[in-house]
């Protein structure tokens, strides 16, 4: 993966330039208007829990939530993805995706703040899931309210530096990289039965050395009523964006799917080689599909 001394210097200018640093947590409501009250005492309990120590500055924002750098009380840095109480159309938005998760079927939403928990809760599964079927993404840590806490995931293993998106930084080996894509999509559909349901250039960073899937929260489960249409949408945006950005010869985005489908239907042993890939019946979805 690429690891360039420009890049480097940019983004640690870029973090730099908003880093801020405090042990009273009241403090940061002067500081970052995503700490209201609410979100303050969310935090206080993480921190009484011994899950948080100290708190650092944003590194990321989005439509539903914001990216804060922190350290857990053993020195290490953790992520906390703190989503927001007061402009939560986004999530309304994608309301869509609770009401069709079993997982929160008897879920009772009075209110918004209500919905964004249940968002963060719903996305530390999603974590848990794809972690857990050896897919890379952000460790999940815990979750309270509405602040999720997971690994940071950072560029070069520099401290409080998060990696870019694959869009701003490419692989070094592009062919490599889409396969690790497929890889991902497999063993999370298989072993997870989990679909990310928006995966694209801007849900894939990249560490210098690795890529890592985030931003989960869309994922739904192999058994969602809109799972299959779902899966085809990350293979095609998938080979959209290798198969135009790098020029790549891209496995047939039907052919793929069909592939998946068979492989997610057998009822027998799945193995894994030294690599990562899923073995059924001996073969690679790769195998299956050359």
């Amino acid at each position: 993966m690429g690891n360039s001394e420009d890049l480097d210097r940019i983004i640690r200018e870029k973090v730099e330039s908003r880093r801020f640093r405090f042990k009273d947590i009241d403090q940061l409501k002067t500081v970052d208007d995503v700490f209201n009250q609410y979100t303050i005492d969310a935090l206080r309990e993480l921190m009484n829990r011994g899950v948080v120590k100290e708190v650092y500055g944003p590194v990321a924002q989005g439509k539903e939530a914001k990216v804060i750098w922190a350290r857990a009380p053993e020195g290490t840095d953790i992520a906390l993805k703190i989503f927001y109480t007061t402009t939560a159309q986004f999530i309304r938005g994608r309301y869509k995706y609770l009401l069709g998760d079993p997982r929160f079927a008897g879920a009772k939403i009075t209110n918004t703040r209500k919905l964004i928990e249940y968002w963060c809760r719903r996305e530390f599964s999603n974590l848990n899931d794809a972690y857990n079927a050896g897919v890379r993404v952000p460790k999940p840590i815990t979750f309270n309210k509405n602040i999720l806490v997971m690994e940071f995931i950072s560029y070069g293993g520099h401290s409080g530096v998060p990696a870019p998106l694959i869009k701003d930084a490419p692989p070094e080996d592009p062919a490599s990289a889409y396969l690790t894509i497929i890889k991902y999509i497999e063993r999370a559909l298989i072993l997870g039965k989990i679909i990310h349901a928006d995966l694209s250039e801007f849900n894939i960073v990249n560490t210098g050395s690795e890529l890592v899937i985030i931003d989960w929260g869309s994922a739904v489960k192999s058994n969602h009523p809109n799972a299959m249409e779902l899966l085809l949408r990350d293979i095609e945006n998938t080979n959209r964006y290798f198969g135009k950005e790098y020029n790549l010869d891209v496995f047939k985005s039907k052919a793929l799917f069909n592939a998946l489908l068979r492989r997610y239907g057998y009822k027998g042993e799945v193995t894994s080689d030294n690599e990562g890939w899923l073995l059924i019946n001996g073969k690679r979805i790769i195998d299956d599909l050359t």
